[in-house]
């Protein structure tokens, strides 16, 4: 479709140059490359996904995306997302974008689509009620700086837990164990059931998970902290870090098994994973919780995580499945 000199096209296999530099230019204290894009769309069969990018005079200064989450898998409930350079906004990009989005799920007769925002971004957040989407949960990205992180007040935590008769063991030392995948996806299916979500969960093969995990190009396995049982070899919490494209670490999944509870458990995982990364020269440990999730906030702002601006999931329901 064209609009003046405005060109909505679909996405080609020469676009995710141009689409990583449009995110950065919207988002430019994250990191954001081609490499990303290629893993992110390395989709399970059965999700269905498009993405669509708008050009002025030739420049591309906007991209749309619509997909569906592997966690929470249903056949008729997508997620979509329109990001345009802020010096380009207002001009009816946006607009365009979604109007081409909404064209291309129609074939797939959607009952929900779930989009997300900023809550600093007051003109996303109100472009997204007016177009009937209604919040559905909130969560925090918190940031640690590793250069002014001091170990002393947390002397003696680790080895209280390891006293305790846990061993804590990154992936890189549980690799010689030919069962440590198995033991870790039956741990994160444990895990999993805690963590808050907009929408409902879905199950996950074993073989997905491994396809996640140890093939992406940002696992860190000398980062993946397990707490193993002593007595039993069973692996009863984890915490977890990737690389990024950037000079910082994300925090993938930190939990633990419920009987294992209030035992100081995840603290000392994330310790670990604190000093491995101080170690390693990363500026910076970056982890995200929903904004009800007491438990993990309370950890994280012990710690010294410092809360950015709230991302908001909004869901519009066109009818109940």
């Amino acid at each position: 479709m064209k609009t003046l000199n405005l060109t909505v096209r679909p996405f080609e296999e020469r676009d995710y140059a141009a689409i990583a530099e449009v995110f950065k230019a919207a988002w430019p204290d994250e990191a954001h490359t081609e490499a990303r894009l290629r893993e992110d769309d390395d989709h399970a069969p059965e999700v269905k996904w498009g993405r669509f990018v708008a050009e002025l005079d030739g420049r591309m200064v906007g991209h749309a995306e619509y997909t569906q989450f592997e966690g929470m898998y249903h056949p008729q409930k997508f997620a979509a997302w329109v990001t345009v350079r802020p010096e380009f906004r207002g001009q009816g990009i946006g607009k365009a974008l979604y109007a081409r989005l909404m064209e291309a799920l129609e074939p797939h007769d959607p009952i929900s689509i779930l989009s997300t925002a900023r809550e600093d971004q007051a003109a996303a957040l109100a472009w997204l009620q007016k177009l009937g989407y209604e919040e559905k949960m909130r969560y925090w990205e918190s940031r640690l700086d590793l250069a002014a992180f001091d170990f002393a007040p947390w002397a003696g935590r680790i080895e209280a837990v390891e006293g305790a008769g846990f061993e804590l063991r990154s992936l890189k030392e549980l690799e010689p164990d030919p069962e440590h995948r198995r033991k870790l996806y039956d741990l994160w299916l444990e895990a999993r059931l805690d963590v808050p979500r907009p929408d409902a969960m879905s199950e996950v093969s074993f073989e997905e998970y491994c396809r996640w995990v140890f093939e992406s190009q940002y696992y860190l396995p000398e980062a993946h902290f397990v707490a193993v049982e002593g007595s039993s070899g069973r692996y009863v919490a984890l915490s977890t870090l990737w690389k990024t494209d950037g000079d910082y670490l994300a925090t993938g999944l930190t939990g633990t098994r419920r009987a294992y509870r209030r035992k100081g458990l995840a603290l000392a995982l994330k310790l670990k994973g604190i000093r491995f990364a101080k170690e390693h020269g990363a500026r910076e440990i970056r982890t995200g919780n929903e904004a009800g999730n007491r438990p993990m906030l309370a950890i994280n702002e012990a710690l010294g995580f410092v809360k950015q601006p709230a991302w908001i999931d909004f869901v519009k329901v066109f009818r109940e499945g």
